[in-house]
């Protein structure tokens, strides 16, 4: 029996050329391919027309799906090569590796214990990182890449592989103080393959395995029996696999681990064009640079070529590779532009991309539903991002945003809601990027239904019987309201209502109001009524009224300034609602706050802003409160916390108002040099929280002294006590040292 052992990098474009060319060579008449088993019976897809790459084969347990492993394919893997080859030839082919039913049972167990092995370090020696060190590269992987890579010509594809694997064997031995008990696992059940293969009659086998592995496959010294003890007693699982559209930011991952690709577009390239020396590559560069209005010429394009021929040069290389012909590119054609080289690396060195698999492929009801609903929606499922800006008052965009909040409510991952530069409600942005792992997150959700809908409802509908916790539920009643989920609408309002109504955590009431608010806010928008939601809403702005000044006594700094933001939420909302007679409890409640004793300053001086904001205070009440926080009769950290709390978020009443304005600088003025220092902190959080525009205004306004605006006052014979003041003269001349 001949073995022929082809080791290659996963998606290595240069293993995938020497694949192709020794596999045409020895014409086998068996192919193992590194890889599960059960990938096997999957392989036949490979010949379908509408698999394009790039694609992956997704492996999970079939009891827990975030139990899963990625075995991803380009069209230049070495992999996709051998098996298409077979297929073109009608040679059997199989894959040889672990079986998932027993690495997947393992896989959370492999992690536990690295976690509980990291307090104890071994010594480690790396031989080709230590080989490349010895070749001048910072790293093994571009190492790889020049010498095993980046020769495209048709050459003496038997001595590359001999080369790889005696580089792999001197490694393997070199190799010290690192526990590789799963690779001998693995290996043991690749021999195995390779045994029954040769007991089946099979005479001309060819392996394309990772080349770390050729040299524990051509030593079959290692007995059947020794084999079968490594790999007896492994836990077993269910495993389910299935096709799925990958893209080329994911074609670093094999089976769970980087295989050092991050330029599939370059490798692409090389794959396409193996007779380019860079000259094809930077014309691509160029015309892209044109395309963004760039001016860029023919000359350009020689002499970045000359630059990059020539650093190959300075560095002994062969060959111009990408990064000699990246640095040509920044330094000629991008004039030396960051920005510019960016847009070649997403456009032409990662070219983001996603590949496709046939629609009839066998897939879990949840995501023919998911996929049926995005293609009928026109929401194309791809890569890049893109954004969306949705206009609510139309059919298409409202069941556009129905269906990407339902997907929130599940916990997929492919739309992002974001703030959109329009008004009003009836706008949304969203930022769309898909990620193939999301399929994980829509098979995880097949549990709660077969449809998008049925299964947000239900997961919803689960998660509120079990939450005690009111800001909980009430984000969860805010997500479902846009989602439409009315099957759950009533549960949520009830368990909120009858949670509020025993509640005695006043923060978590605070918390809870806004979500309920902004919710409220969707009835004209969704055409929905929210008649009992506003009940809650009502109800719980009651108790928030009622409770707020008792649980202000007596706060610490920390606590103060958590209640101080809770404030300001439940005034915006209330102001939001637009409801007369809960706008007036509301301001009742801020009054008592801003007058009462024992509040801390902070947030007496904050209620008493909002107040002045709403015109509840006039210029002359608000003018004795701020002087009143400010003299002498307080210490200067209560003042300062005081001014804190008023002047948060804006500055502009300083500026306008200059009978505050002296207030304020009389009062800093007047602060010791030790009072001043110690207070700065506090006066700087305030200040830097203003607009720059307002700071520069304010320190231009601080050069000068304070004017008051002068006041006329006019009194008369008929206003004045002369024999009060007659009696009071005395007092004063004694005080003033007259008499």
């Amino acid at each position: 029996m001949r073995i022929h052992l082809l080791g290659i990098r996963h998606h290595g474009v240069g293993s995938a050329r020497q694949v192709q060319q020794r596999l045409a060579e020895v014409q086998p008449d068996l192919i193992l391919v590194e890889g599960p088993p059960e990938l096997t019976e999957l392989l036949h897809w490979m010949a379908h027309k509408e698999l394009t790459p790039p694609v992956a084969i997704l492996a999970y347990d079939a009891d827990d799906p975030q139990k899963a492993v990625f075995y991803p394919f380009a069209e230049f893997s070495p992999e996709w090569i051998a098996v298409r080859y077979a297929q073109e030839q009608s040679i059997p082919v199989r894959m040889t590796d672990m079986p998932l039913v027993h690495s997947l049972a393992t896989k959370a167990v492999e992690k536990l214990d690295k976690l509980e092995n990291a307090e104890q370090p071994q010594r480690r020696v790396f031989p080709l990182e230590e080989l490349a060190r010895l070749a001048g590269y910072d790293n093994y992987h571009d190492w790889w890449e020049e010498r095993f890579e980046q020769d495209m010509s048709q050459g003496e594809s038997e001595a590359y592989f001999q080369a790889v694997e005696l580089t792999m064997q001197a490694s393997r031995e070199a190799e010290e103080g690192i526990d590789r008990t799963n690779d001998e696992v693995r290996e043991a059940f690749m021999r195995q393959s390779l045994r029954e293969a040769q007991k089946e009659g099979f005479e001309n086998i060819a392996v394309i395995c990772g080349a770390w592995h050729v040299p524990a496959l051509g030593d079959l010294k290692t007995t059947k029996k020794e084999d079968a003890q490594k790999i007896k007693g492994l836990a077993k699982t269910k495993v389910r696999l299935t096709w799925i559209p990958w893209t080329n930011s994911r074609m670093s991952w094999w089976s769970g681990y980087g295989a050092g690709i991050h330029s599939p577009g370059w490798y692409e390239h090389r794959w396409k064009n193996p007779d380019d020396l860079g000259e094809w590559w930077l014309t691509k560069v160029a015309r892209l640079l044109r395309k963004q209005k760039v001016d860029v010429s023919t000359a350009h394009v020689i002499e970045a070529y000359r630059l990059a021929e020539s650093l190959a040069i300075l560095r002994n290389l062969p060959r111009a590779g990408l990064r000699e012909l990246n640095e040509a590119t920044q330094s000629v054609m991008c004039m030396g532009e960051g920005i510019l080289m960016r847009l070649v690396q997403d456009e032409l060195i990662m070219a983001y991309r996603m590949g496709s698999v046939p629609q009839e492929l066998p897939k879990l009801p949840i995501q023919t539903d998911f996929e049926t609903k995005a293609k009928k929606l026109r929401l194309e499922i791809r890569e890049d991002r893109k954004y969306l800006e949705l206009d609510l008052r139309k059919e298409l965009d409202l069941s556009r945003s129905i269906f990407l909040h339902r997907l929130r409510v599940l916990d997929i991952t492919w739309a992002d809601l974001v703030r959109t530069s329009s008004k009003g409600t009836f706008k949304e942005g969203w930022q769309l990027s898909w990620r193939p792992e999301s399929i994980l997150e829509l098979i995880e959700k097949a549990i709660w239904g077969n449809r998008i809908e049925d299964a947000a409802t239900q997961l919803l509908f689960d998660q509120s019987k079990k939450s005690t916790s009111i800001t909980e539920l009430a984000a969860k009643l805010e997500a479902a309201i846009p989602a439409e989920l009315f099957g759950v609408l009533d549960g949520l309002i009830t368990r909120i209502s009858d949670l509020a109504t025993v509640s005695a955590d006043m923060q978590e009431l605070m918390t809870a109001l806004t979500p309920l608010v902004t919710v409220s806010r969707y009835g004209n928008v969704r055409k929905t009524d929210f008649s009992a939601l506003m009940q809650v809403v009502e109800s719980l702005l009651t108790r928030i009224c009622i409770g707020l000044p008792t649980a202000c006594y007596g706060l610490d700094d920390d606590n103060a300034r958590k209640m101080f933001t809770l404030i300001r939420q439940v005034d915006e909302s209330v102001m939001l609602l637009e409801i007369e007679p809960l706008l007036l409890e509301w301001q009742n409640t801020l009054k008592v706050l801003a007058d009462k004793e024992q509040i801390p300053p902070l947030l007496k001086g904050g209620s008493s802003r909002l107040l002045f904001d709403r015109r509840l205070l006039s210029e002359e009440t608000m003018a004795q409160l701020f002087e009143q926080a400010l003299s002498k009769g307080y210490e200067p950290a209560y003042s300062a916390a005081w001014l804190e709390g008023f002047l948060k978020g804006s500055g502009l009443i300083l500026l306008y108002d200059p009978i505050l304005w002296k207030l304020l600088y009389t009062w800093v003025a007047d602060l010791d040099n030790e009072v001043f220092i110690e207070q700065l902190p506090v006066l700087r959080r305030t200040f830097a929280e203003f607009e720059a525009a307002e700071r520069r205004k304010l320190g231009e306004k601080a050069k000068s002294l304070p004017a008051l605006p002068t006041r006329t006052v006019s009194l008369t014979t008929d206003d004045f006590d002369f024999e009060r003041a007659e009696a009071s003269l005395p007092t004063m001349a004694a005080l003033l040292g007259l008499m």
